[in-house]
């Protein structure tokens, strides 16, 4: 079933790529992104939607109804975003408080199917365990889709973090959304072809905090998401320098950005960054 997850969303997705560029719906780069990636204006765009809706199709009785409502959810606040922003021909869709307060609301929804009210080993009230993972699902989420700025760098960091989760909890029905991410990235490779979108970066996010909330590995979780913590953290860094010194620590945020304007290619980056996640996951094996 896992092949055939695989070759399904690998199928769809080249006729996705054909069906948006007939219909000329495309990608809008951001003006304060770095230069090299003009080029990628105009690429096909909210990709997620298809290893989401083949992920399901294959795996929907499978996997836990929390992980099924955080693709069905999270996806759905990205694929808003996505058409918002090919339909206003800019790179800003949903405004940010707009994401975020459906972000908060669906992670409220998510949680309430949890039948622990335990957080790193220790019992704990209902109303902290609702706002640590709400806390965790949203930042996740956002996580992802900062992460999600390089041909292949949040598809490959996040298999790399969820992989490892799989293992460590031998629960394989993430096997099917691993399955028709994979597929997805045969498209993603530079120069990619197709991008996620919002659609698929925070549905991805929400679906790996949510599967470490329902397994209760949070602390695994932390490992697993190396990447994408050190990602959030070097635009927080960022801007809290340049608001009270006015002094940039990086060249640009996220992170990623600044080994690109060093020179480094975007497939170097991708390597390095997927290669540390992954090293850093596997040592949750066995916890």
């Amino acid at each position: 079933m896992y092949l055939l997850s695989f070759f399904s969303s690998a199928i769809l997705t080249f006729f996705y790529i054909n069906f948006m560029r007939k219909l000329k719906l495309g990608q809008y780069i951001r003006e304060e992104g770095p230069d090299l990636h003009n080029y990628k204006t105009g690429t096909p765009t909210a990709g997620g939607v298809v290893f989401i809706i083949v992920a399901l199709i294959f795996g929907i009785n499978k996997m836990q109804f929390p992980l099924v409502l955080s693709l069905l959810l999270f996806g759905g606040i990205g694929f808003l975003d996505d058409i918002s922003s090919i339909l206003k021909k800019q790179a800003l869709g949903l405004r940010a408080y707009q994401k975020f307060f459906l972000q908060i609301i669906f992670s409220i929804l998510i949680i309430s199917y949890s039948n622990s009210y335990t957080i790193f080993g220790t019992n704990v009230s209902k109303i902290t365990y609702y706002i640590f993972w709400t806390f965790v699902i949203t930042g996740a989420s956002n996580a992802v889709n900062l992460t999600d700025g390089l041909d292949g760098l949040a598809g490959w960091v996040w298999i790399t973090s969820i992989l490892p989760l799989s293992i460590s909890t031998k629960d394989f029905s993430t096997f099917f959304l691993i399955s028709s991410v994979l597929a997805f990235l045969l498209f993603n490779t530079r120069p990619a072809s197709l991008f996620m979108g919002d659609t698929g970066s925070l549905a991805l996010g929400a679906f790996l905090s949510t599967y470490a909330m329902i397994h209760s590995v949070e602390t695994q979780l932390i490992f697993s998401s190396s990447i994408f913590i050190v990602e959030t953290l070097s635009v927080i860094l960022q801007v809290i320098s340049f608001k009270l010194f006015k002094k940039r620590i990086f060249k640009m945020s996220p992170i990623h950005h600044h080994f690109e304007l060093l020179g480094w290619k975007e497939e170097k980056i991708v390597g390095v960054f997927s290669a540390i996640n992954l090293i850093v996951s596997l040592s949750i094996i066995g916890w």
